[in-house]
């Protein structure tokens, strides 16, 4: 009698899986196209909104996506920074960082960060967030946005407060 086994349907489990991971990629692909093209237009036009409308995507696919505790936290604390950040862009809310700790530091997540005007303390914020983001998650999806999530902060940092880039650099090599 001939082996049978060659002839076995498919594990149902096996096909969810890839049409998972088929339709993850295709929203990286997606989230990376409408990133890349909003950071064009920011840069551009000199405009952080456009910017910030490119993180949305990736902040609120990656908080859905992660699953560890800490990752979780991280990538819900970027969410919620983002939302923030467009009402600290818009004038809504406005306080200085270092004024309300009197201090000019503040260490977060394991980095001293500089503190003062939330429009750039938050994308410093979600930069280190983002880079824990990196360290943290296994899945190639979760990485990959957190890439995304770094490099728009950094291009929104830059939007709003081109000191503030040089300075954080300059703060990131001499700690």
């Amino acid at each position: 009698m001939k082996n049978q086994t060659n002839f076995q349907a498919p594990d149902s489990n096996q096909s969810s899986d890839h049409k998972e991971t088929k339709t993850a990629a295709i929203i990286c692909y997606v989230i990376s196209a409408i990133t890349i093209l909003t950071i064009i237009i920011g840069i551009i036009a000199h405009n952080p909104f456009w910017v910030i409308v490119g993180i949305i995507p990736a902040a609120f696919y990656e908080a859905w996506r992660t699953e560890g505790y800490y990752t979780k936290a991280a990538s819900i604390a970027i969410a919620i920074l983002v939302v923030l950040e467009i009402f600290a862009l818009l004038g809504k809310i406005q306080f200085n960082l270092a004024q309300l700790f009197d201090s000019s530091y503040a260490y977060i997540a394991g980095q001293t960060i500089p503190l003062g005007d939330i429009r750039y303390v938050f994308p410093i914020i979600a930069v280190i967030l983002s880079i824990t983001l990196v360290r943290r998650t296994y899945g190639k999806y979760t990485k990959w946005l957190s890439f995304l999530l770094i490099a728009s902060s950094i291009i929104l940092l830059f939007l709003v407060n081109r000191g503030a880039v040089i300075n954080t650099i300059q703060q990131f090599i001499y700690f």
